[in-house]
């Protein structure tokens, strides 16, 4: 993998960014078998820690993670970095970019396959009812990139 895999096209200064244990801090060993990359969406559970989610994309608690894979500050305390609160605009590649994806395409976060492995990612909202939309298509880059525009998580 070379480069990012999430790049914000806001200021970061404007965004609430939070540090949260994950519940399985392996995670952010790179060289686990699938370990949690910039750009992949996390779940804060019950226990206020980081989870990967699965199914419909149906939780609202639900936010990209801001800290690059190998870090090895992560991985010493077990913590990863998500952005929380606020509106932005960002690249990404941990999408699919089936299904129509276009300008002005609902997202929604749902399994998605990046490279080669599943990981929580965006994906067209589809018709399911109960997902939760987290933004925009704003434009299809090259590179694997989408970028969209963030305006809070939204039950529909």
């Amino acid at each position: 993998m070379s480069g990012p895999n999430f790049e914000l096209i806001t200021e970061l200064q404007t965004l609430t960014r939070r540090d949260f244990y994950l519940t399985d801090p392996t995670l952010l060993n790179p060289f686990n078998a699938n370990p949690v990359v910039d750009g992949e969406w996390l779940v804060i559970d019950t226990n206020y820690s980081l989870v990967r989610g699965s199914g419909e994309g149906t939780d609202p608690n639900v936010f990209p993670v801001f800290t690059e894979r190998g870090r090895y500050d992560t991985q010493a305390i077990g913590k990863a970095s998500v952005l929380m609160l606020g509106m932005y605009e960002a690249h990404t590649k941990v999408v699919d970019t089936s299904g129509g994806l276009a300008l002005g395409s609902p997202l929604t976060v749902q399994d998605v396959t990046y490279q080669s492995l599943t990981r929580r990612g965006l994906k067209i909202e589809g018709v399911t009812a109960g997902r939760v939309r987290v933004g925009y298509v704003t434009k299809l880059l090259d590179g694997g990139f989408v970028r969209f525009v963030h305006f809070g998580n939204q039950k529909m």
